[in-house]
């Protein structure tokens, strides 16, 4: 897959849409470690914005980094490496969803950049932010 990086143009993020009540079930490790959830048996293309276990994340200056499993979601084993700017982890989380797709609502953060979610993948978010930091 490599990089993503959003630019505008059209969004598919849930927060360009209308949407139902929330279901939230939120977990976070900050270690990476082996994520085992059980999970209906029917997964999803799209992941859930408000179903996900935050993996691990980490700051290069304004840039946060966030590894992200969206366990009912099928691409990838539903796992996401996304990166924000001038987001904390904690203004990430309080906004009880967090869409892995660009949109400009600007009442949600969302990514500037995703990567392949690998171990080099999470380098490449790595040595993006170096490279566009301020």
């Amino acid at each position: 897959m490599g990089l993503s990086i959003g630019f505008g143009g059209r969004s598919y993020s849930s927060y360009d849409k209308s949407s139902s009540s929330p279901r939230v079930n939120v977990v976070e490790r900050v270690v990476p470690t082996p994520v085992y959830v059980e999970v209906a048996s029917k997964k999803l293309p799209n992941p859930d914005p408000y179903n996900y276990v935050i993996n691990k994340y980490d700051y290069v200056d304004e840039f946060l980094l966030v590894d992200i499993t969206y366990p009912d979601c099928n691409n990838y084993e539903g796992r996401k490496i996304m990166v924000y700017e001038n987001v904390v982890i904690d203004d990430l989380k309080k906004q009880v969803s967090i869409d892995p797709h660009f949109s400009s609502n600007k009442r949600f953060h969302s990514p500037i950049a995703r990567f392949e979610p690998t171990t080099e993948g999470w380098s490449r978010a790595i040595k993006f932010a170096e490279s566009v930091s301020k």
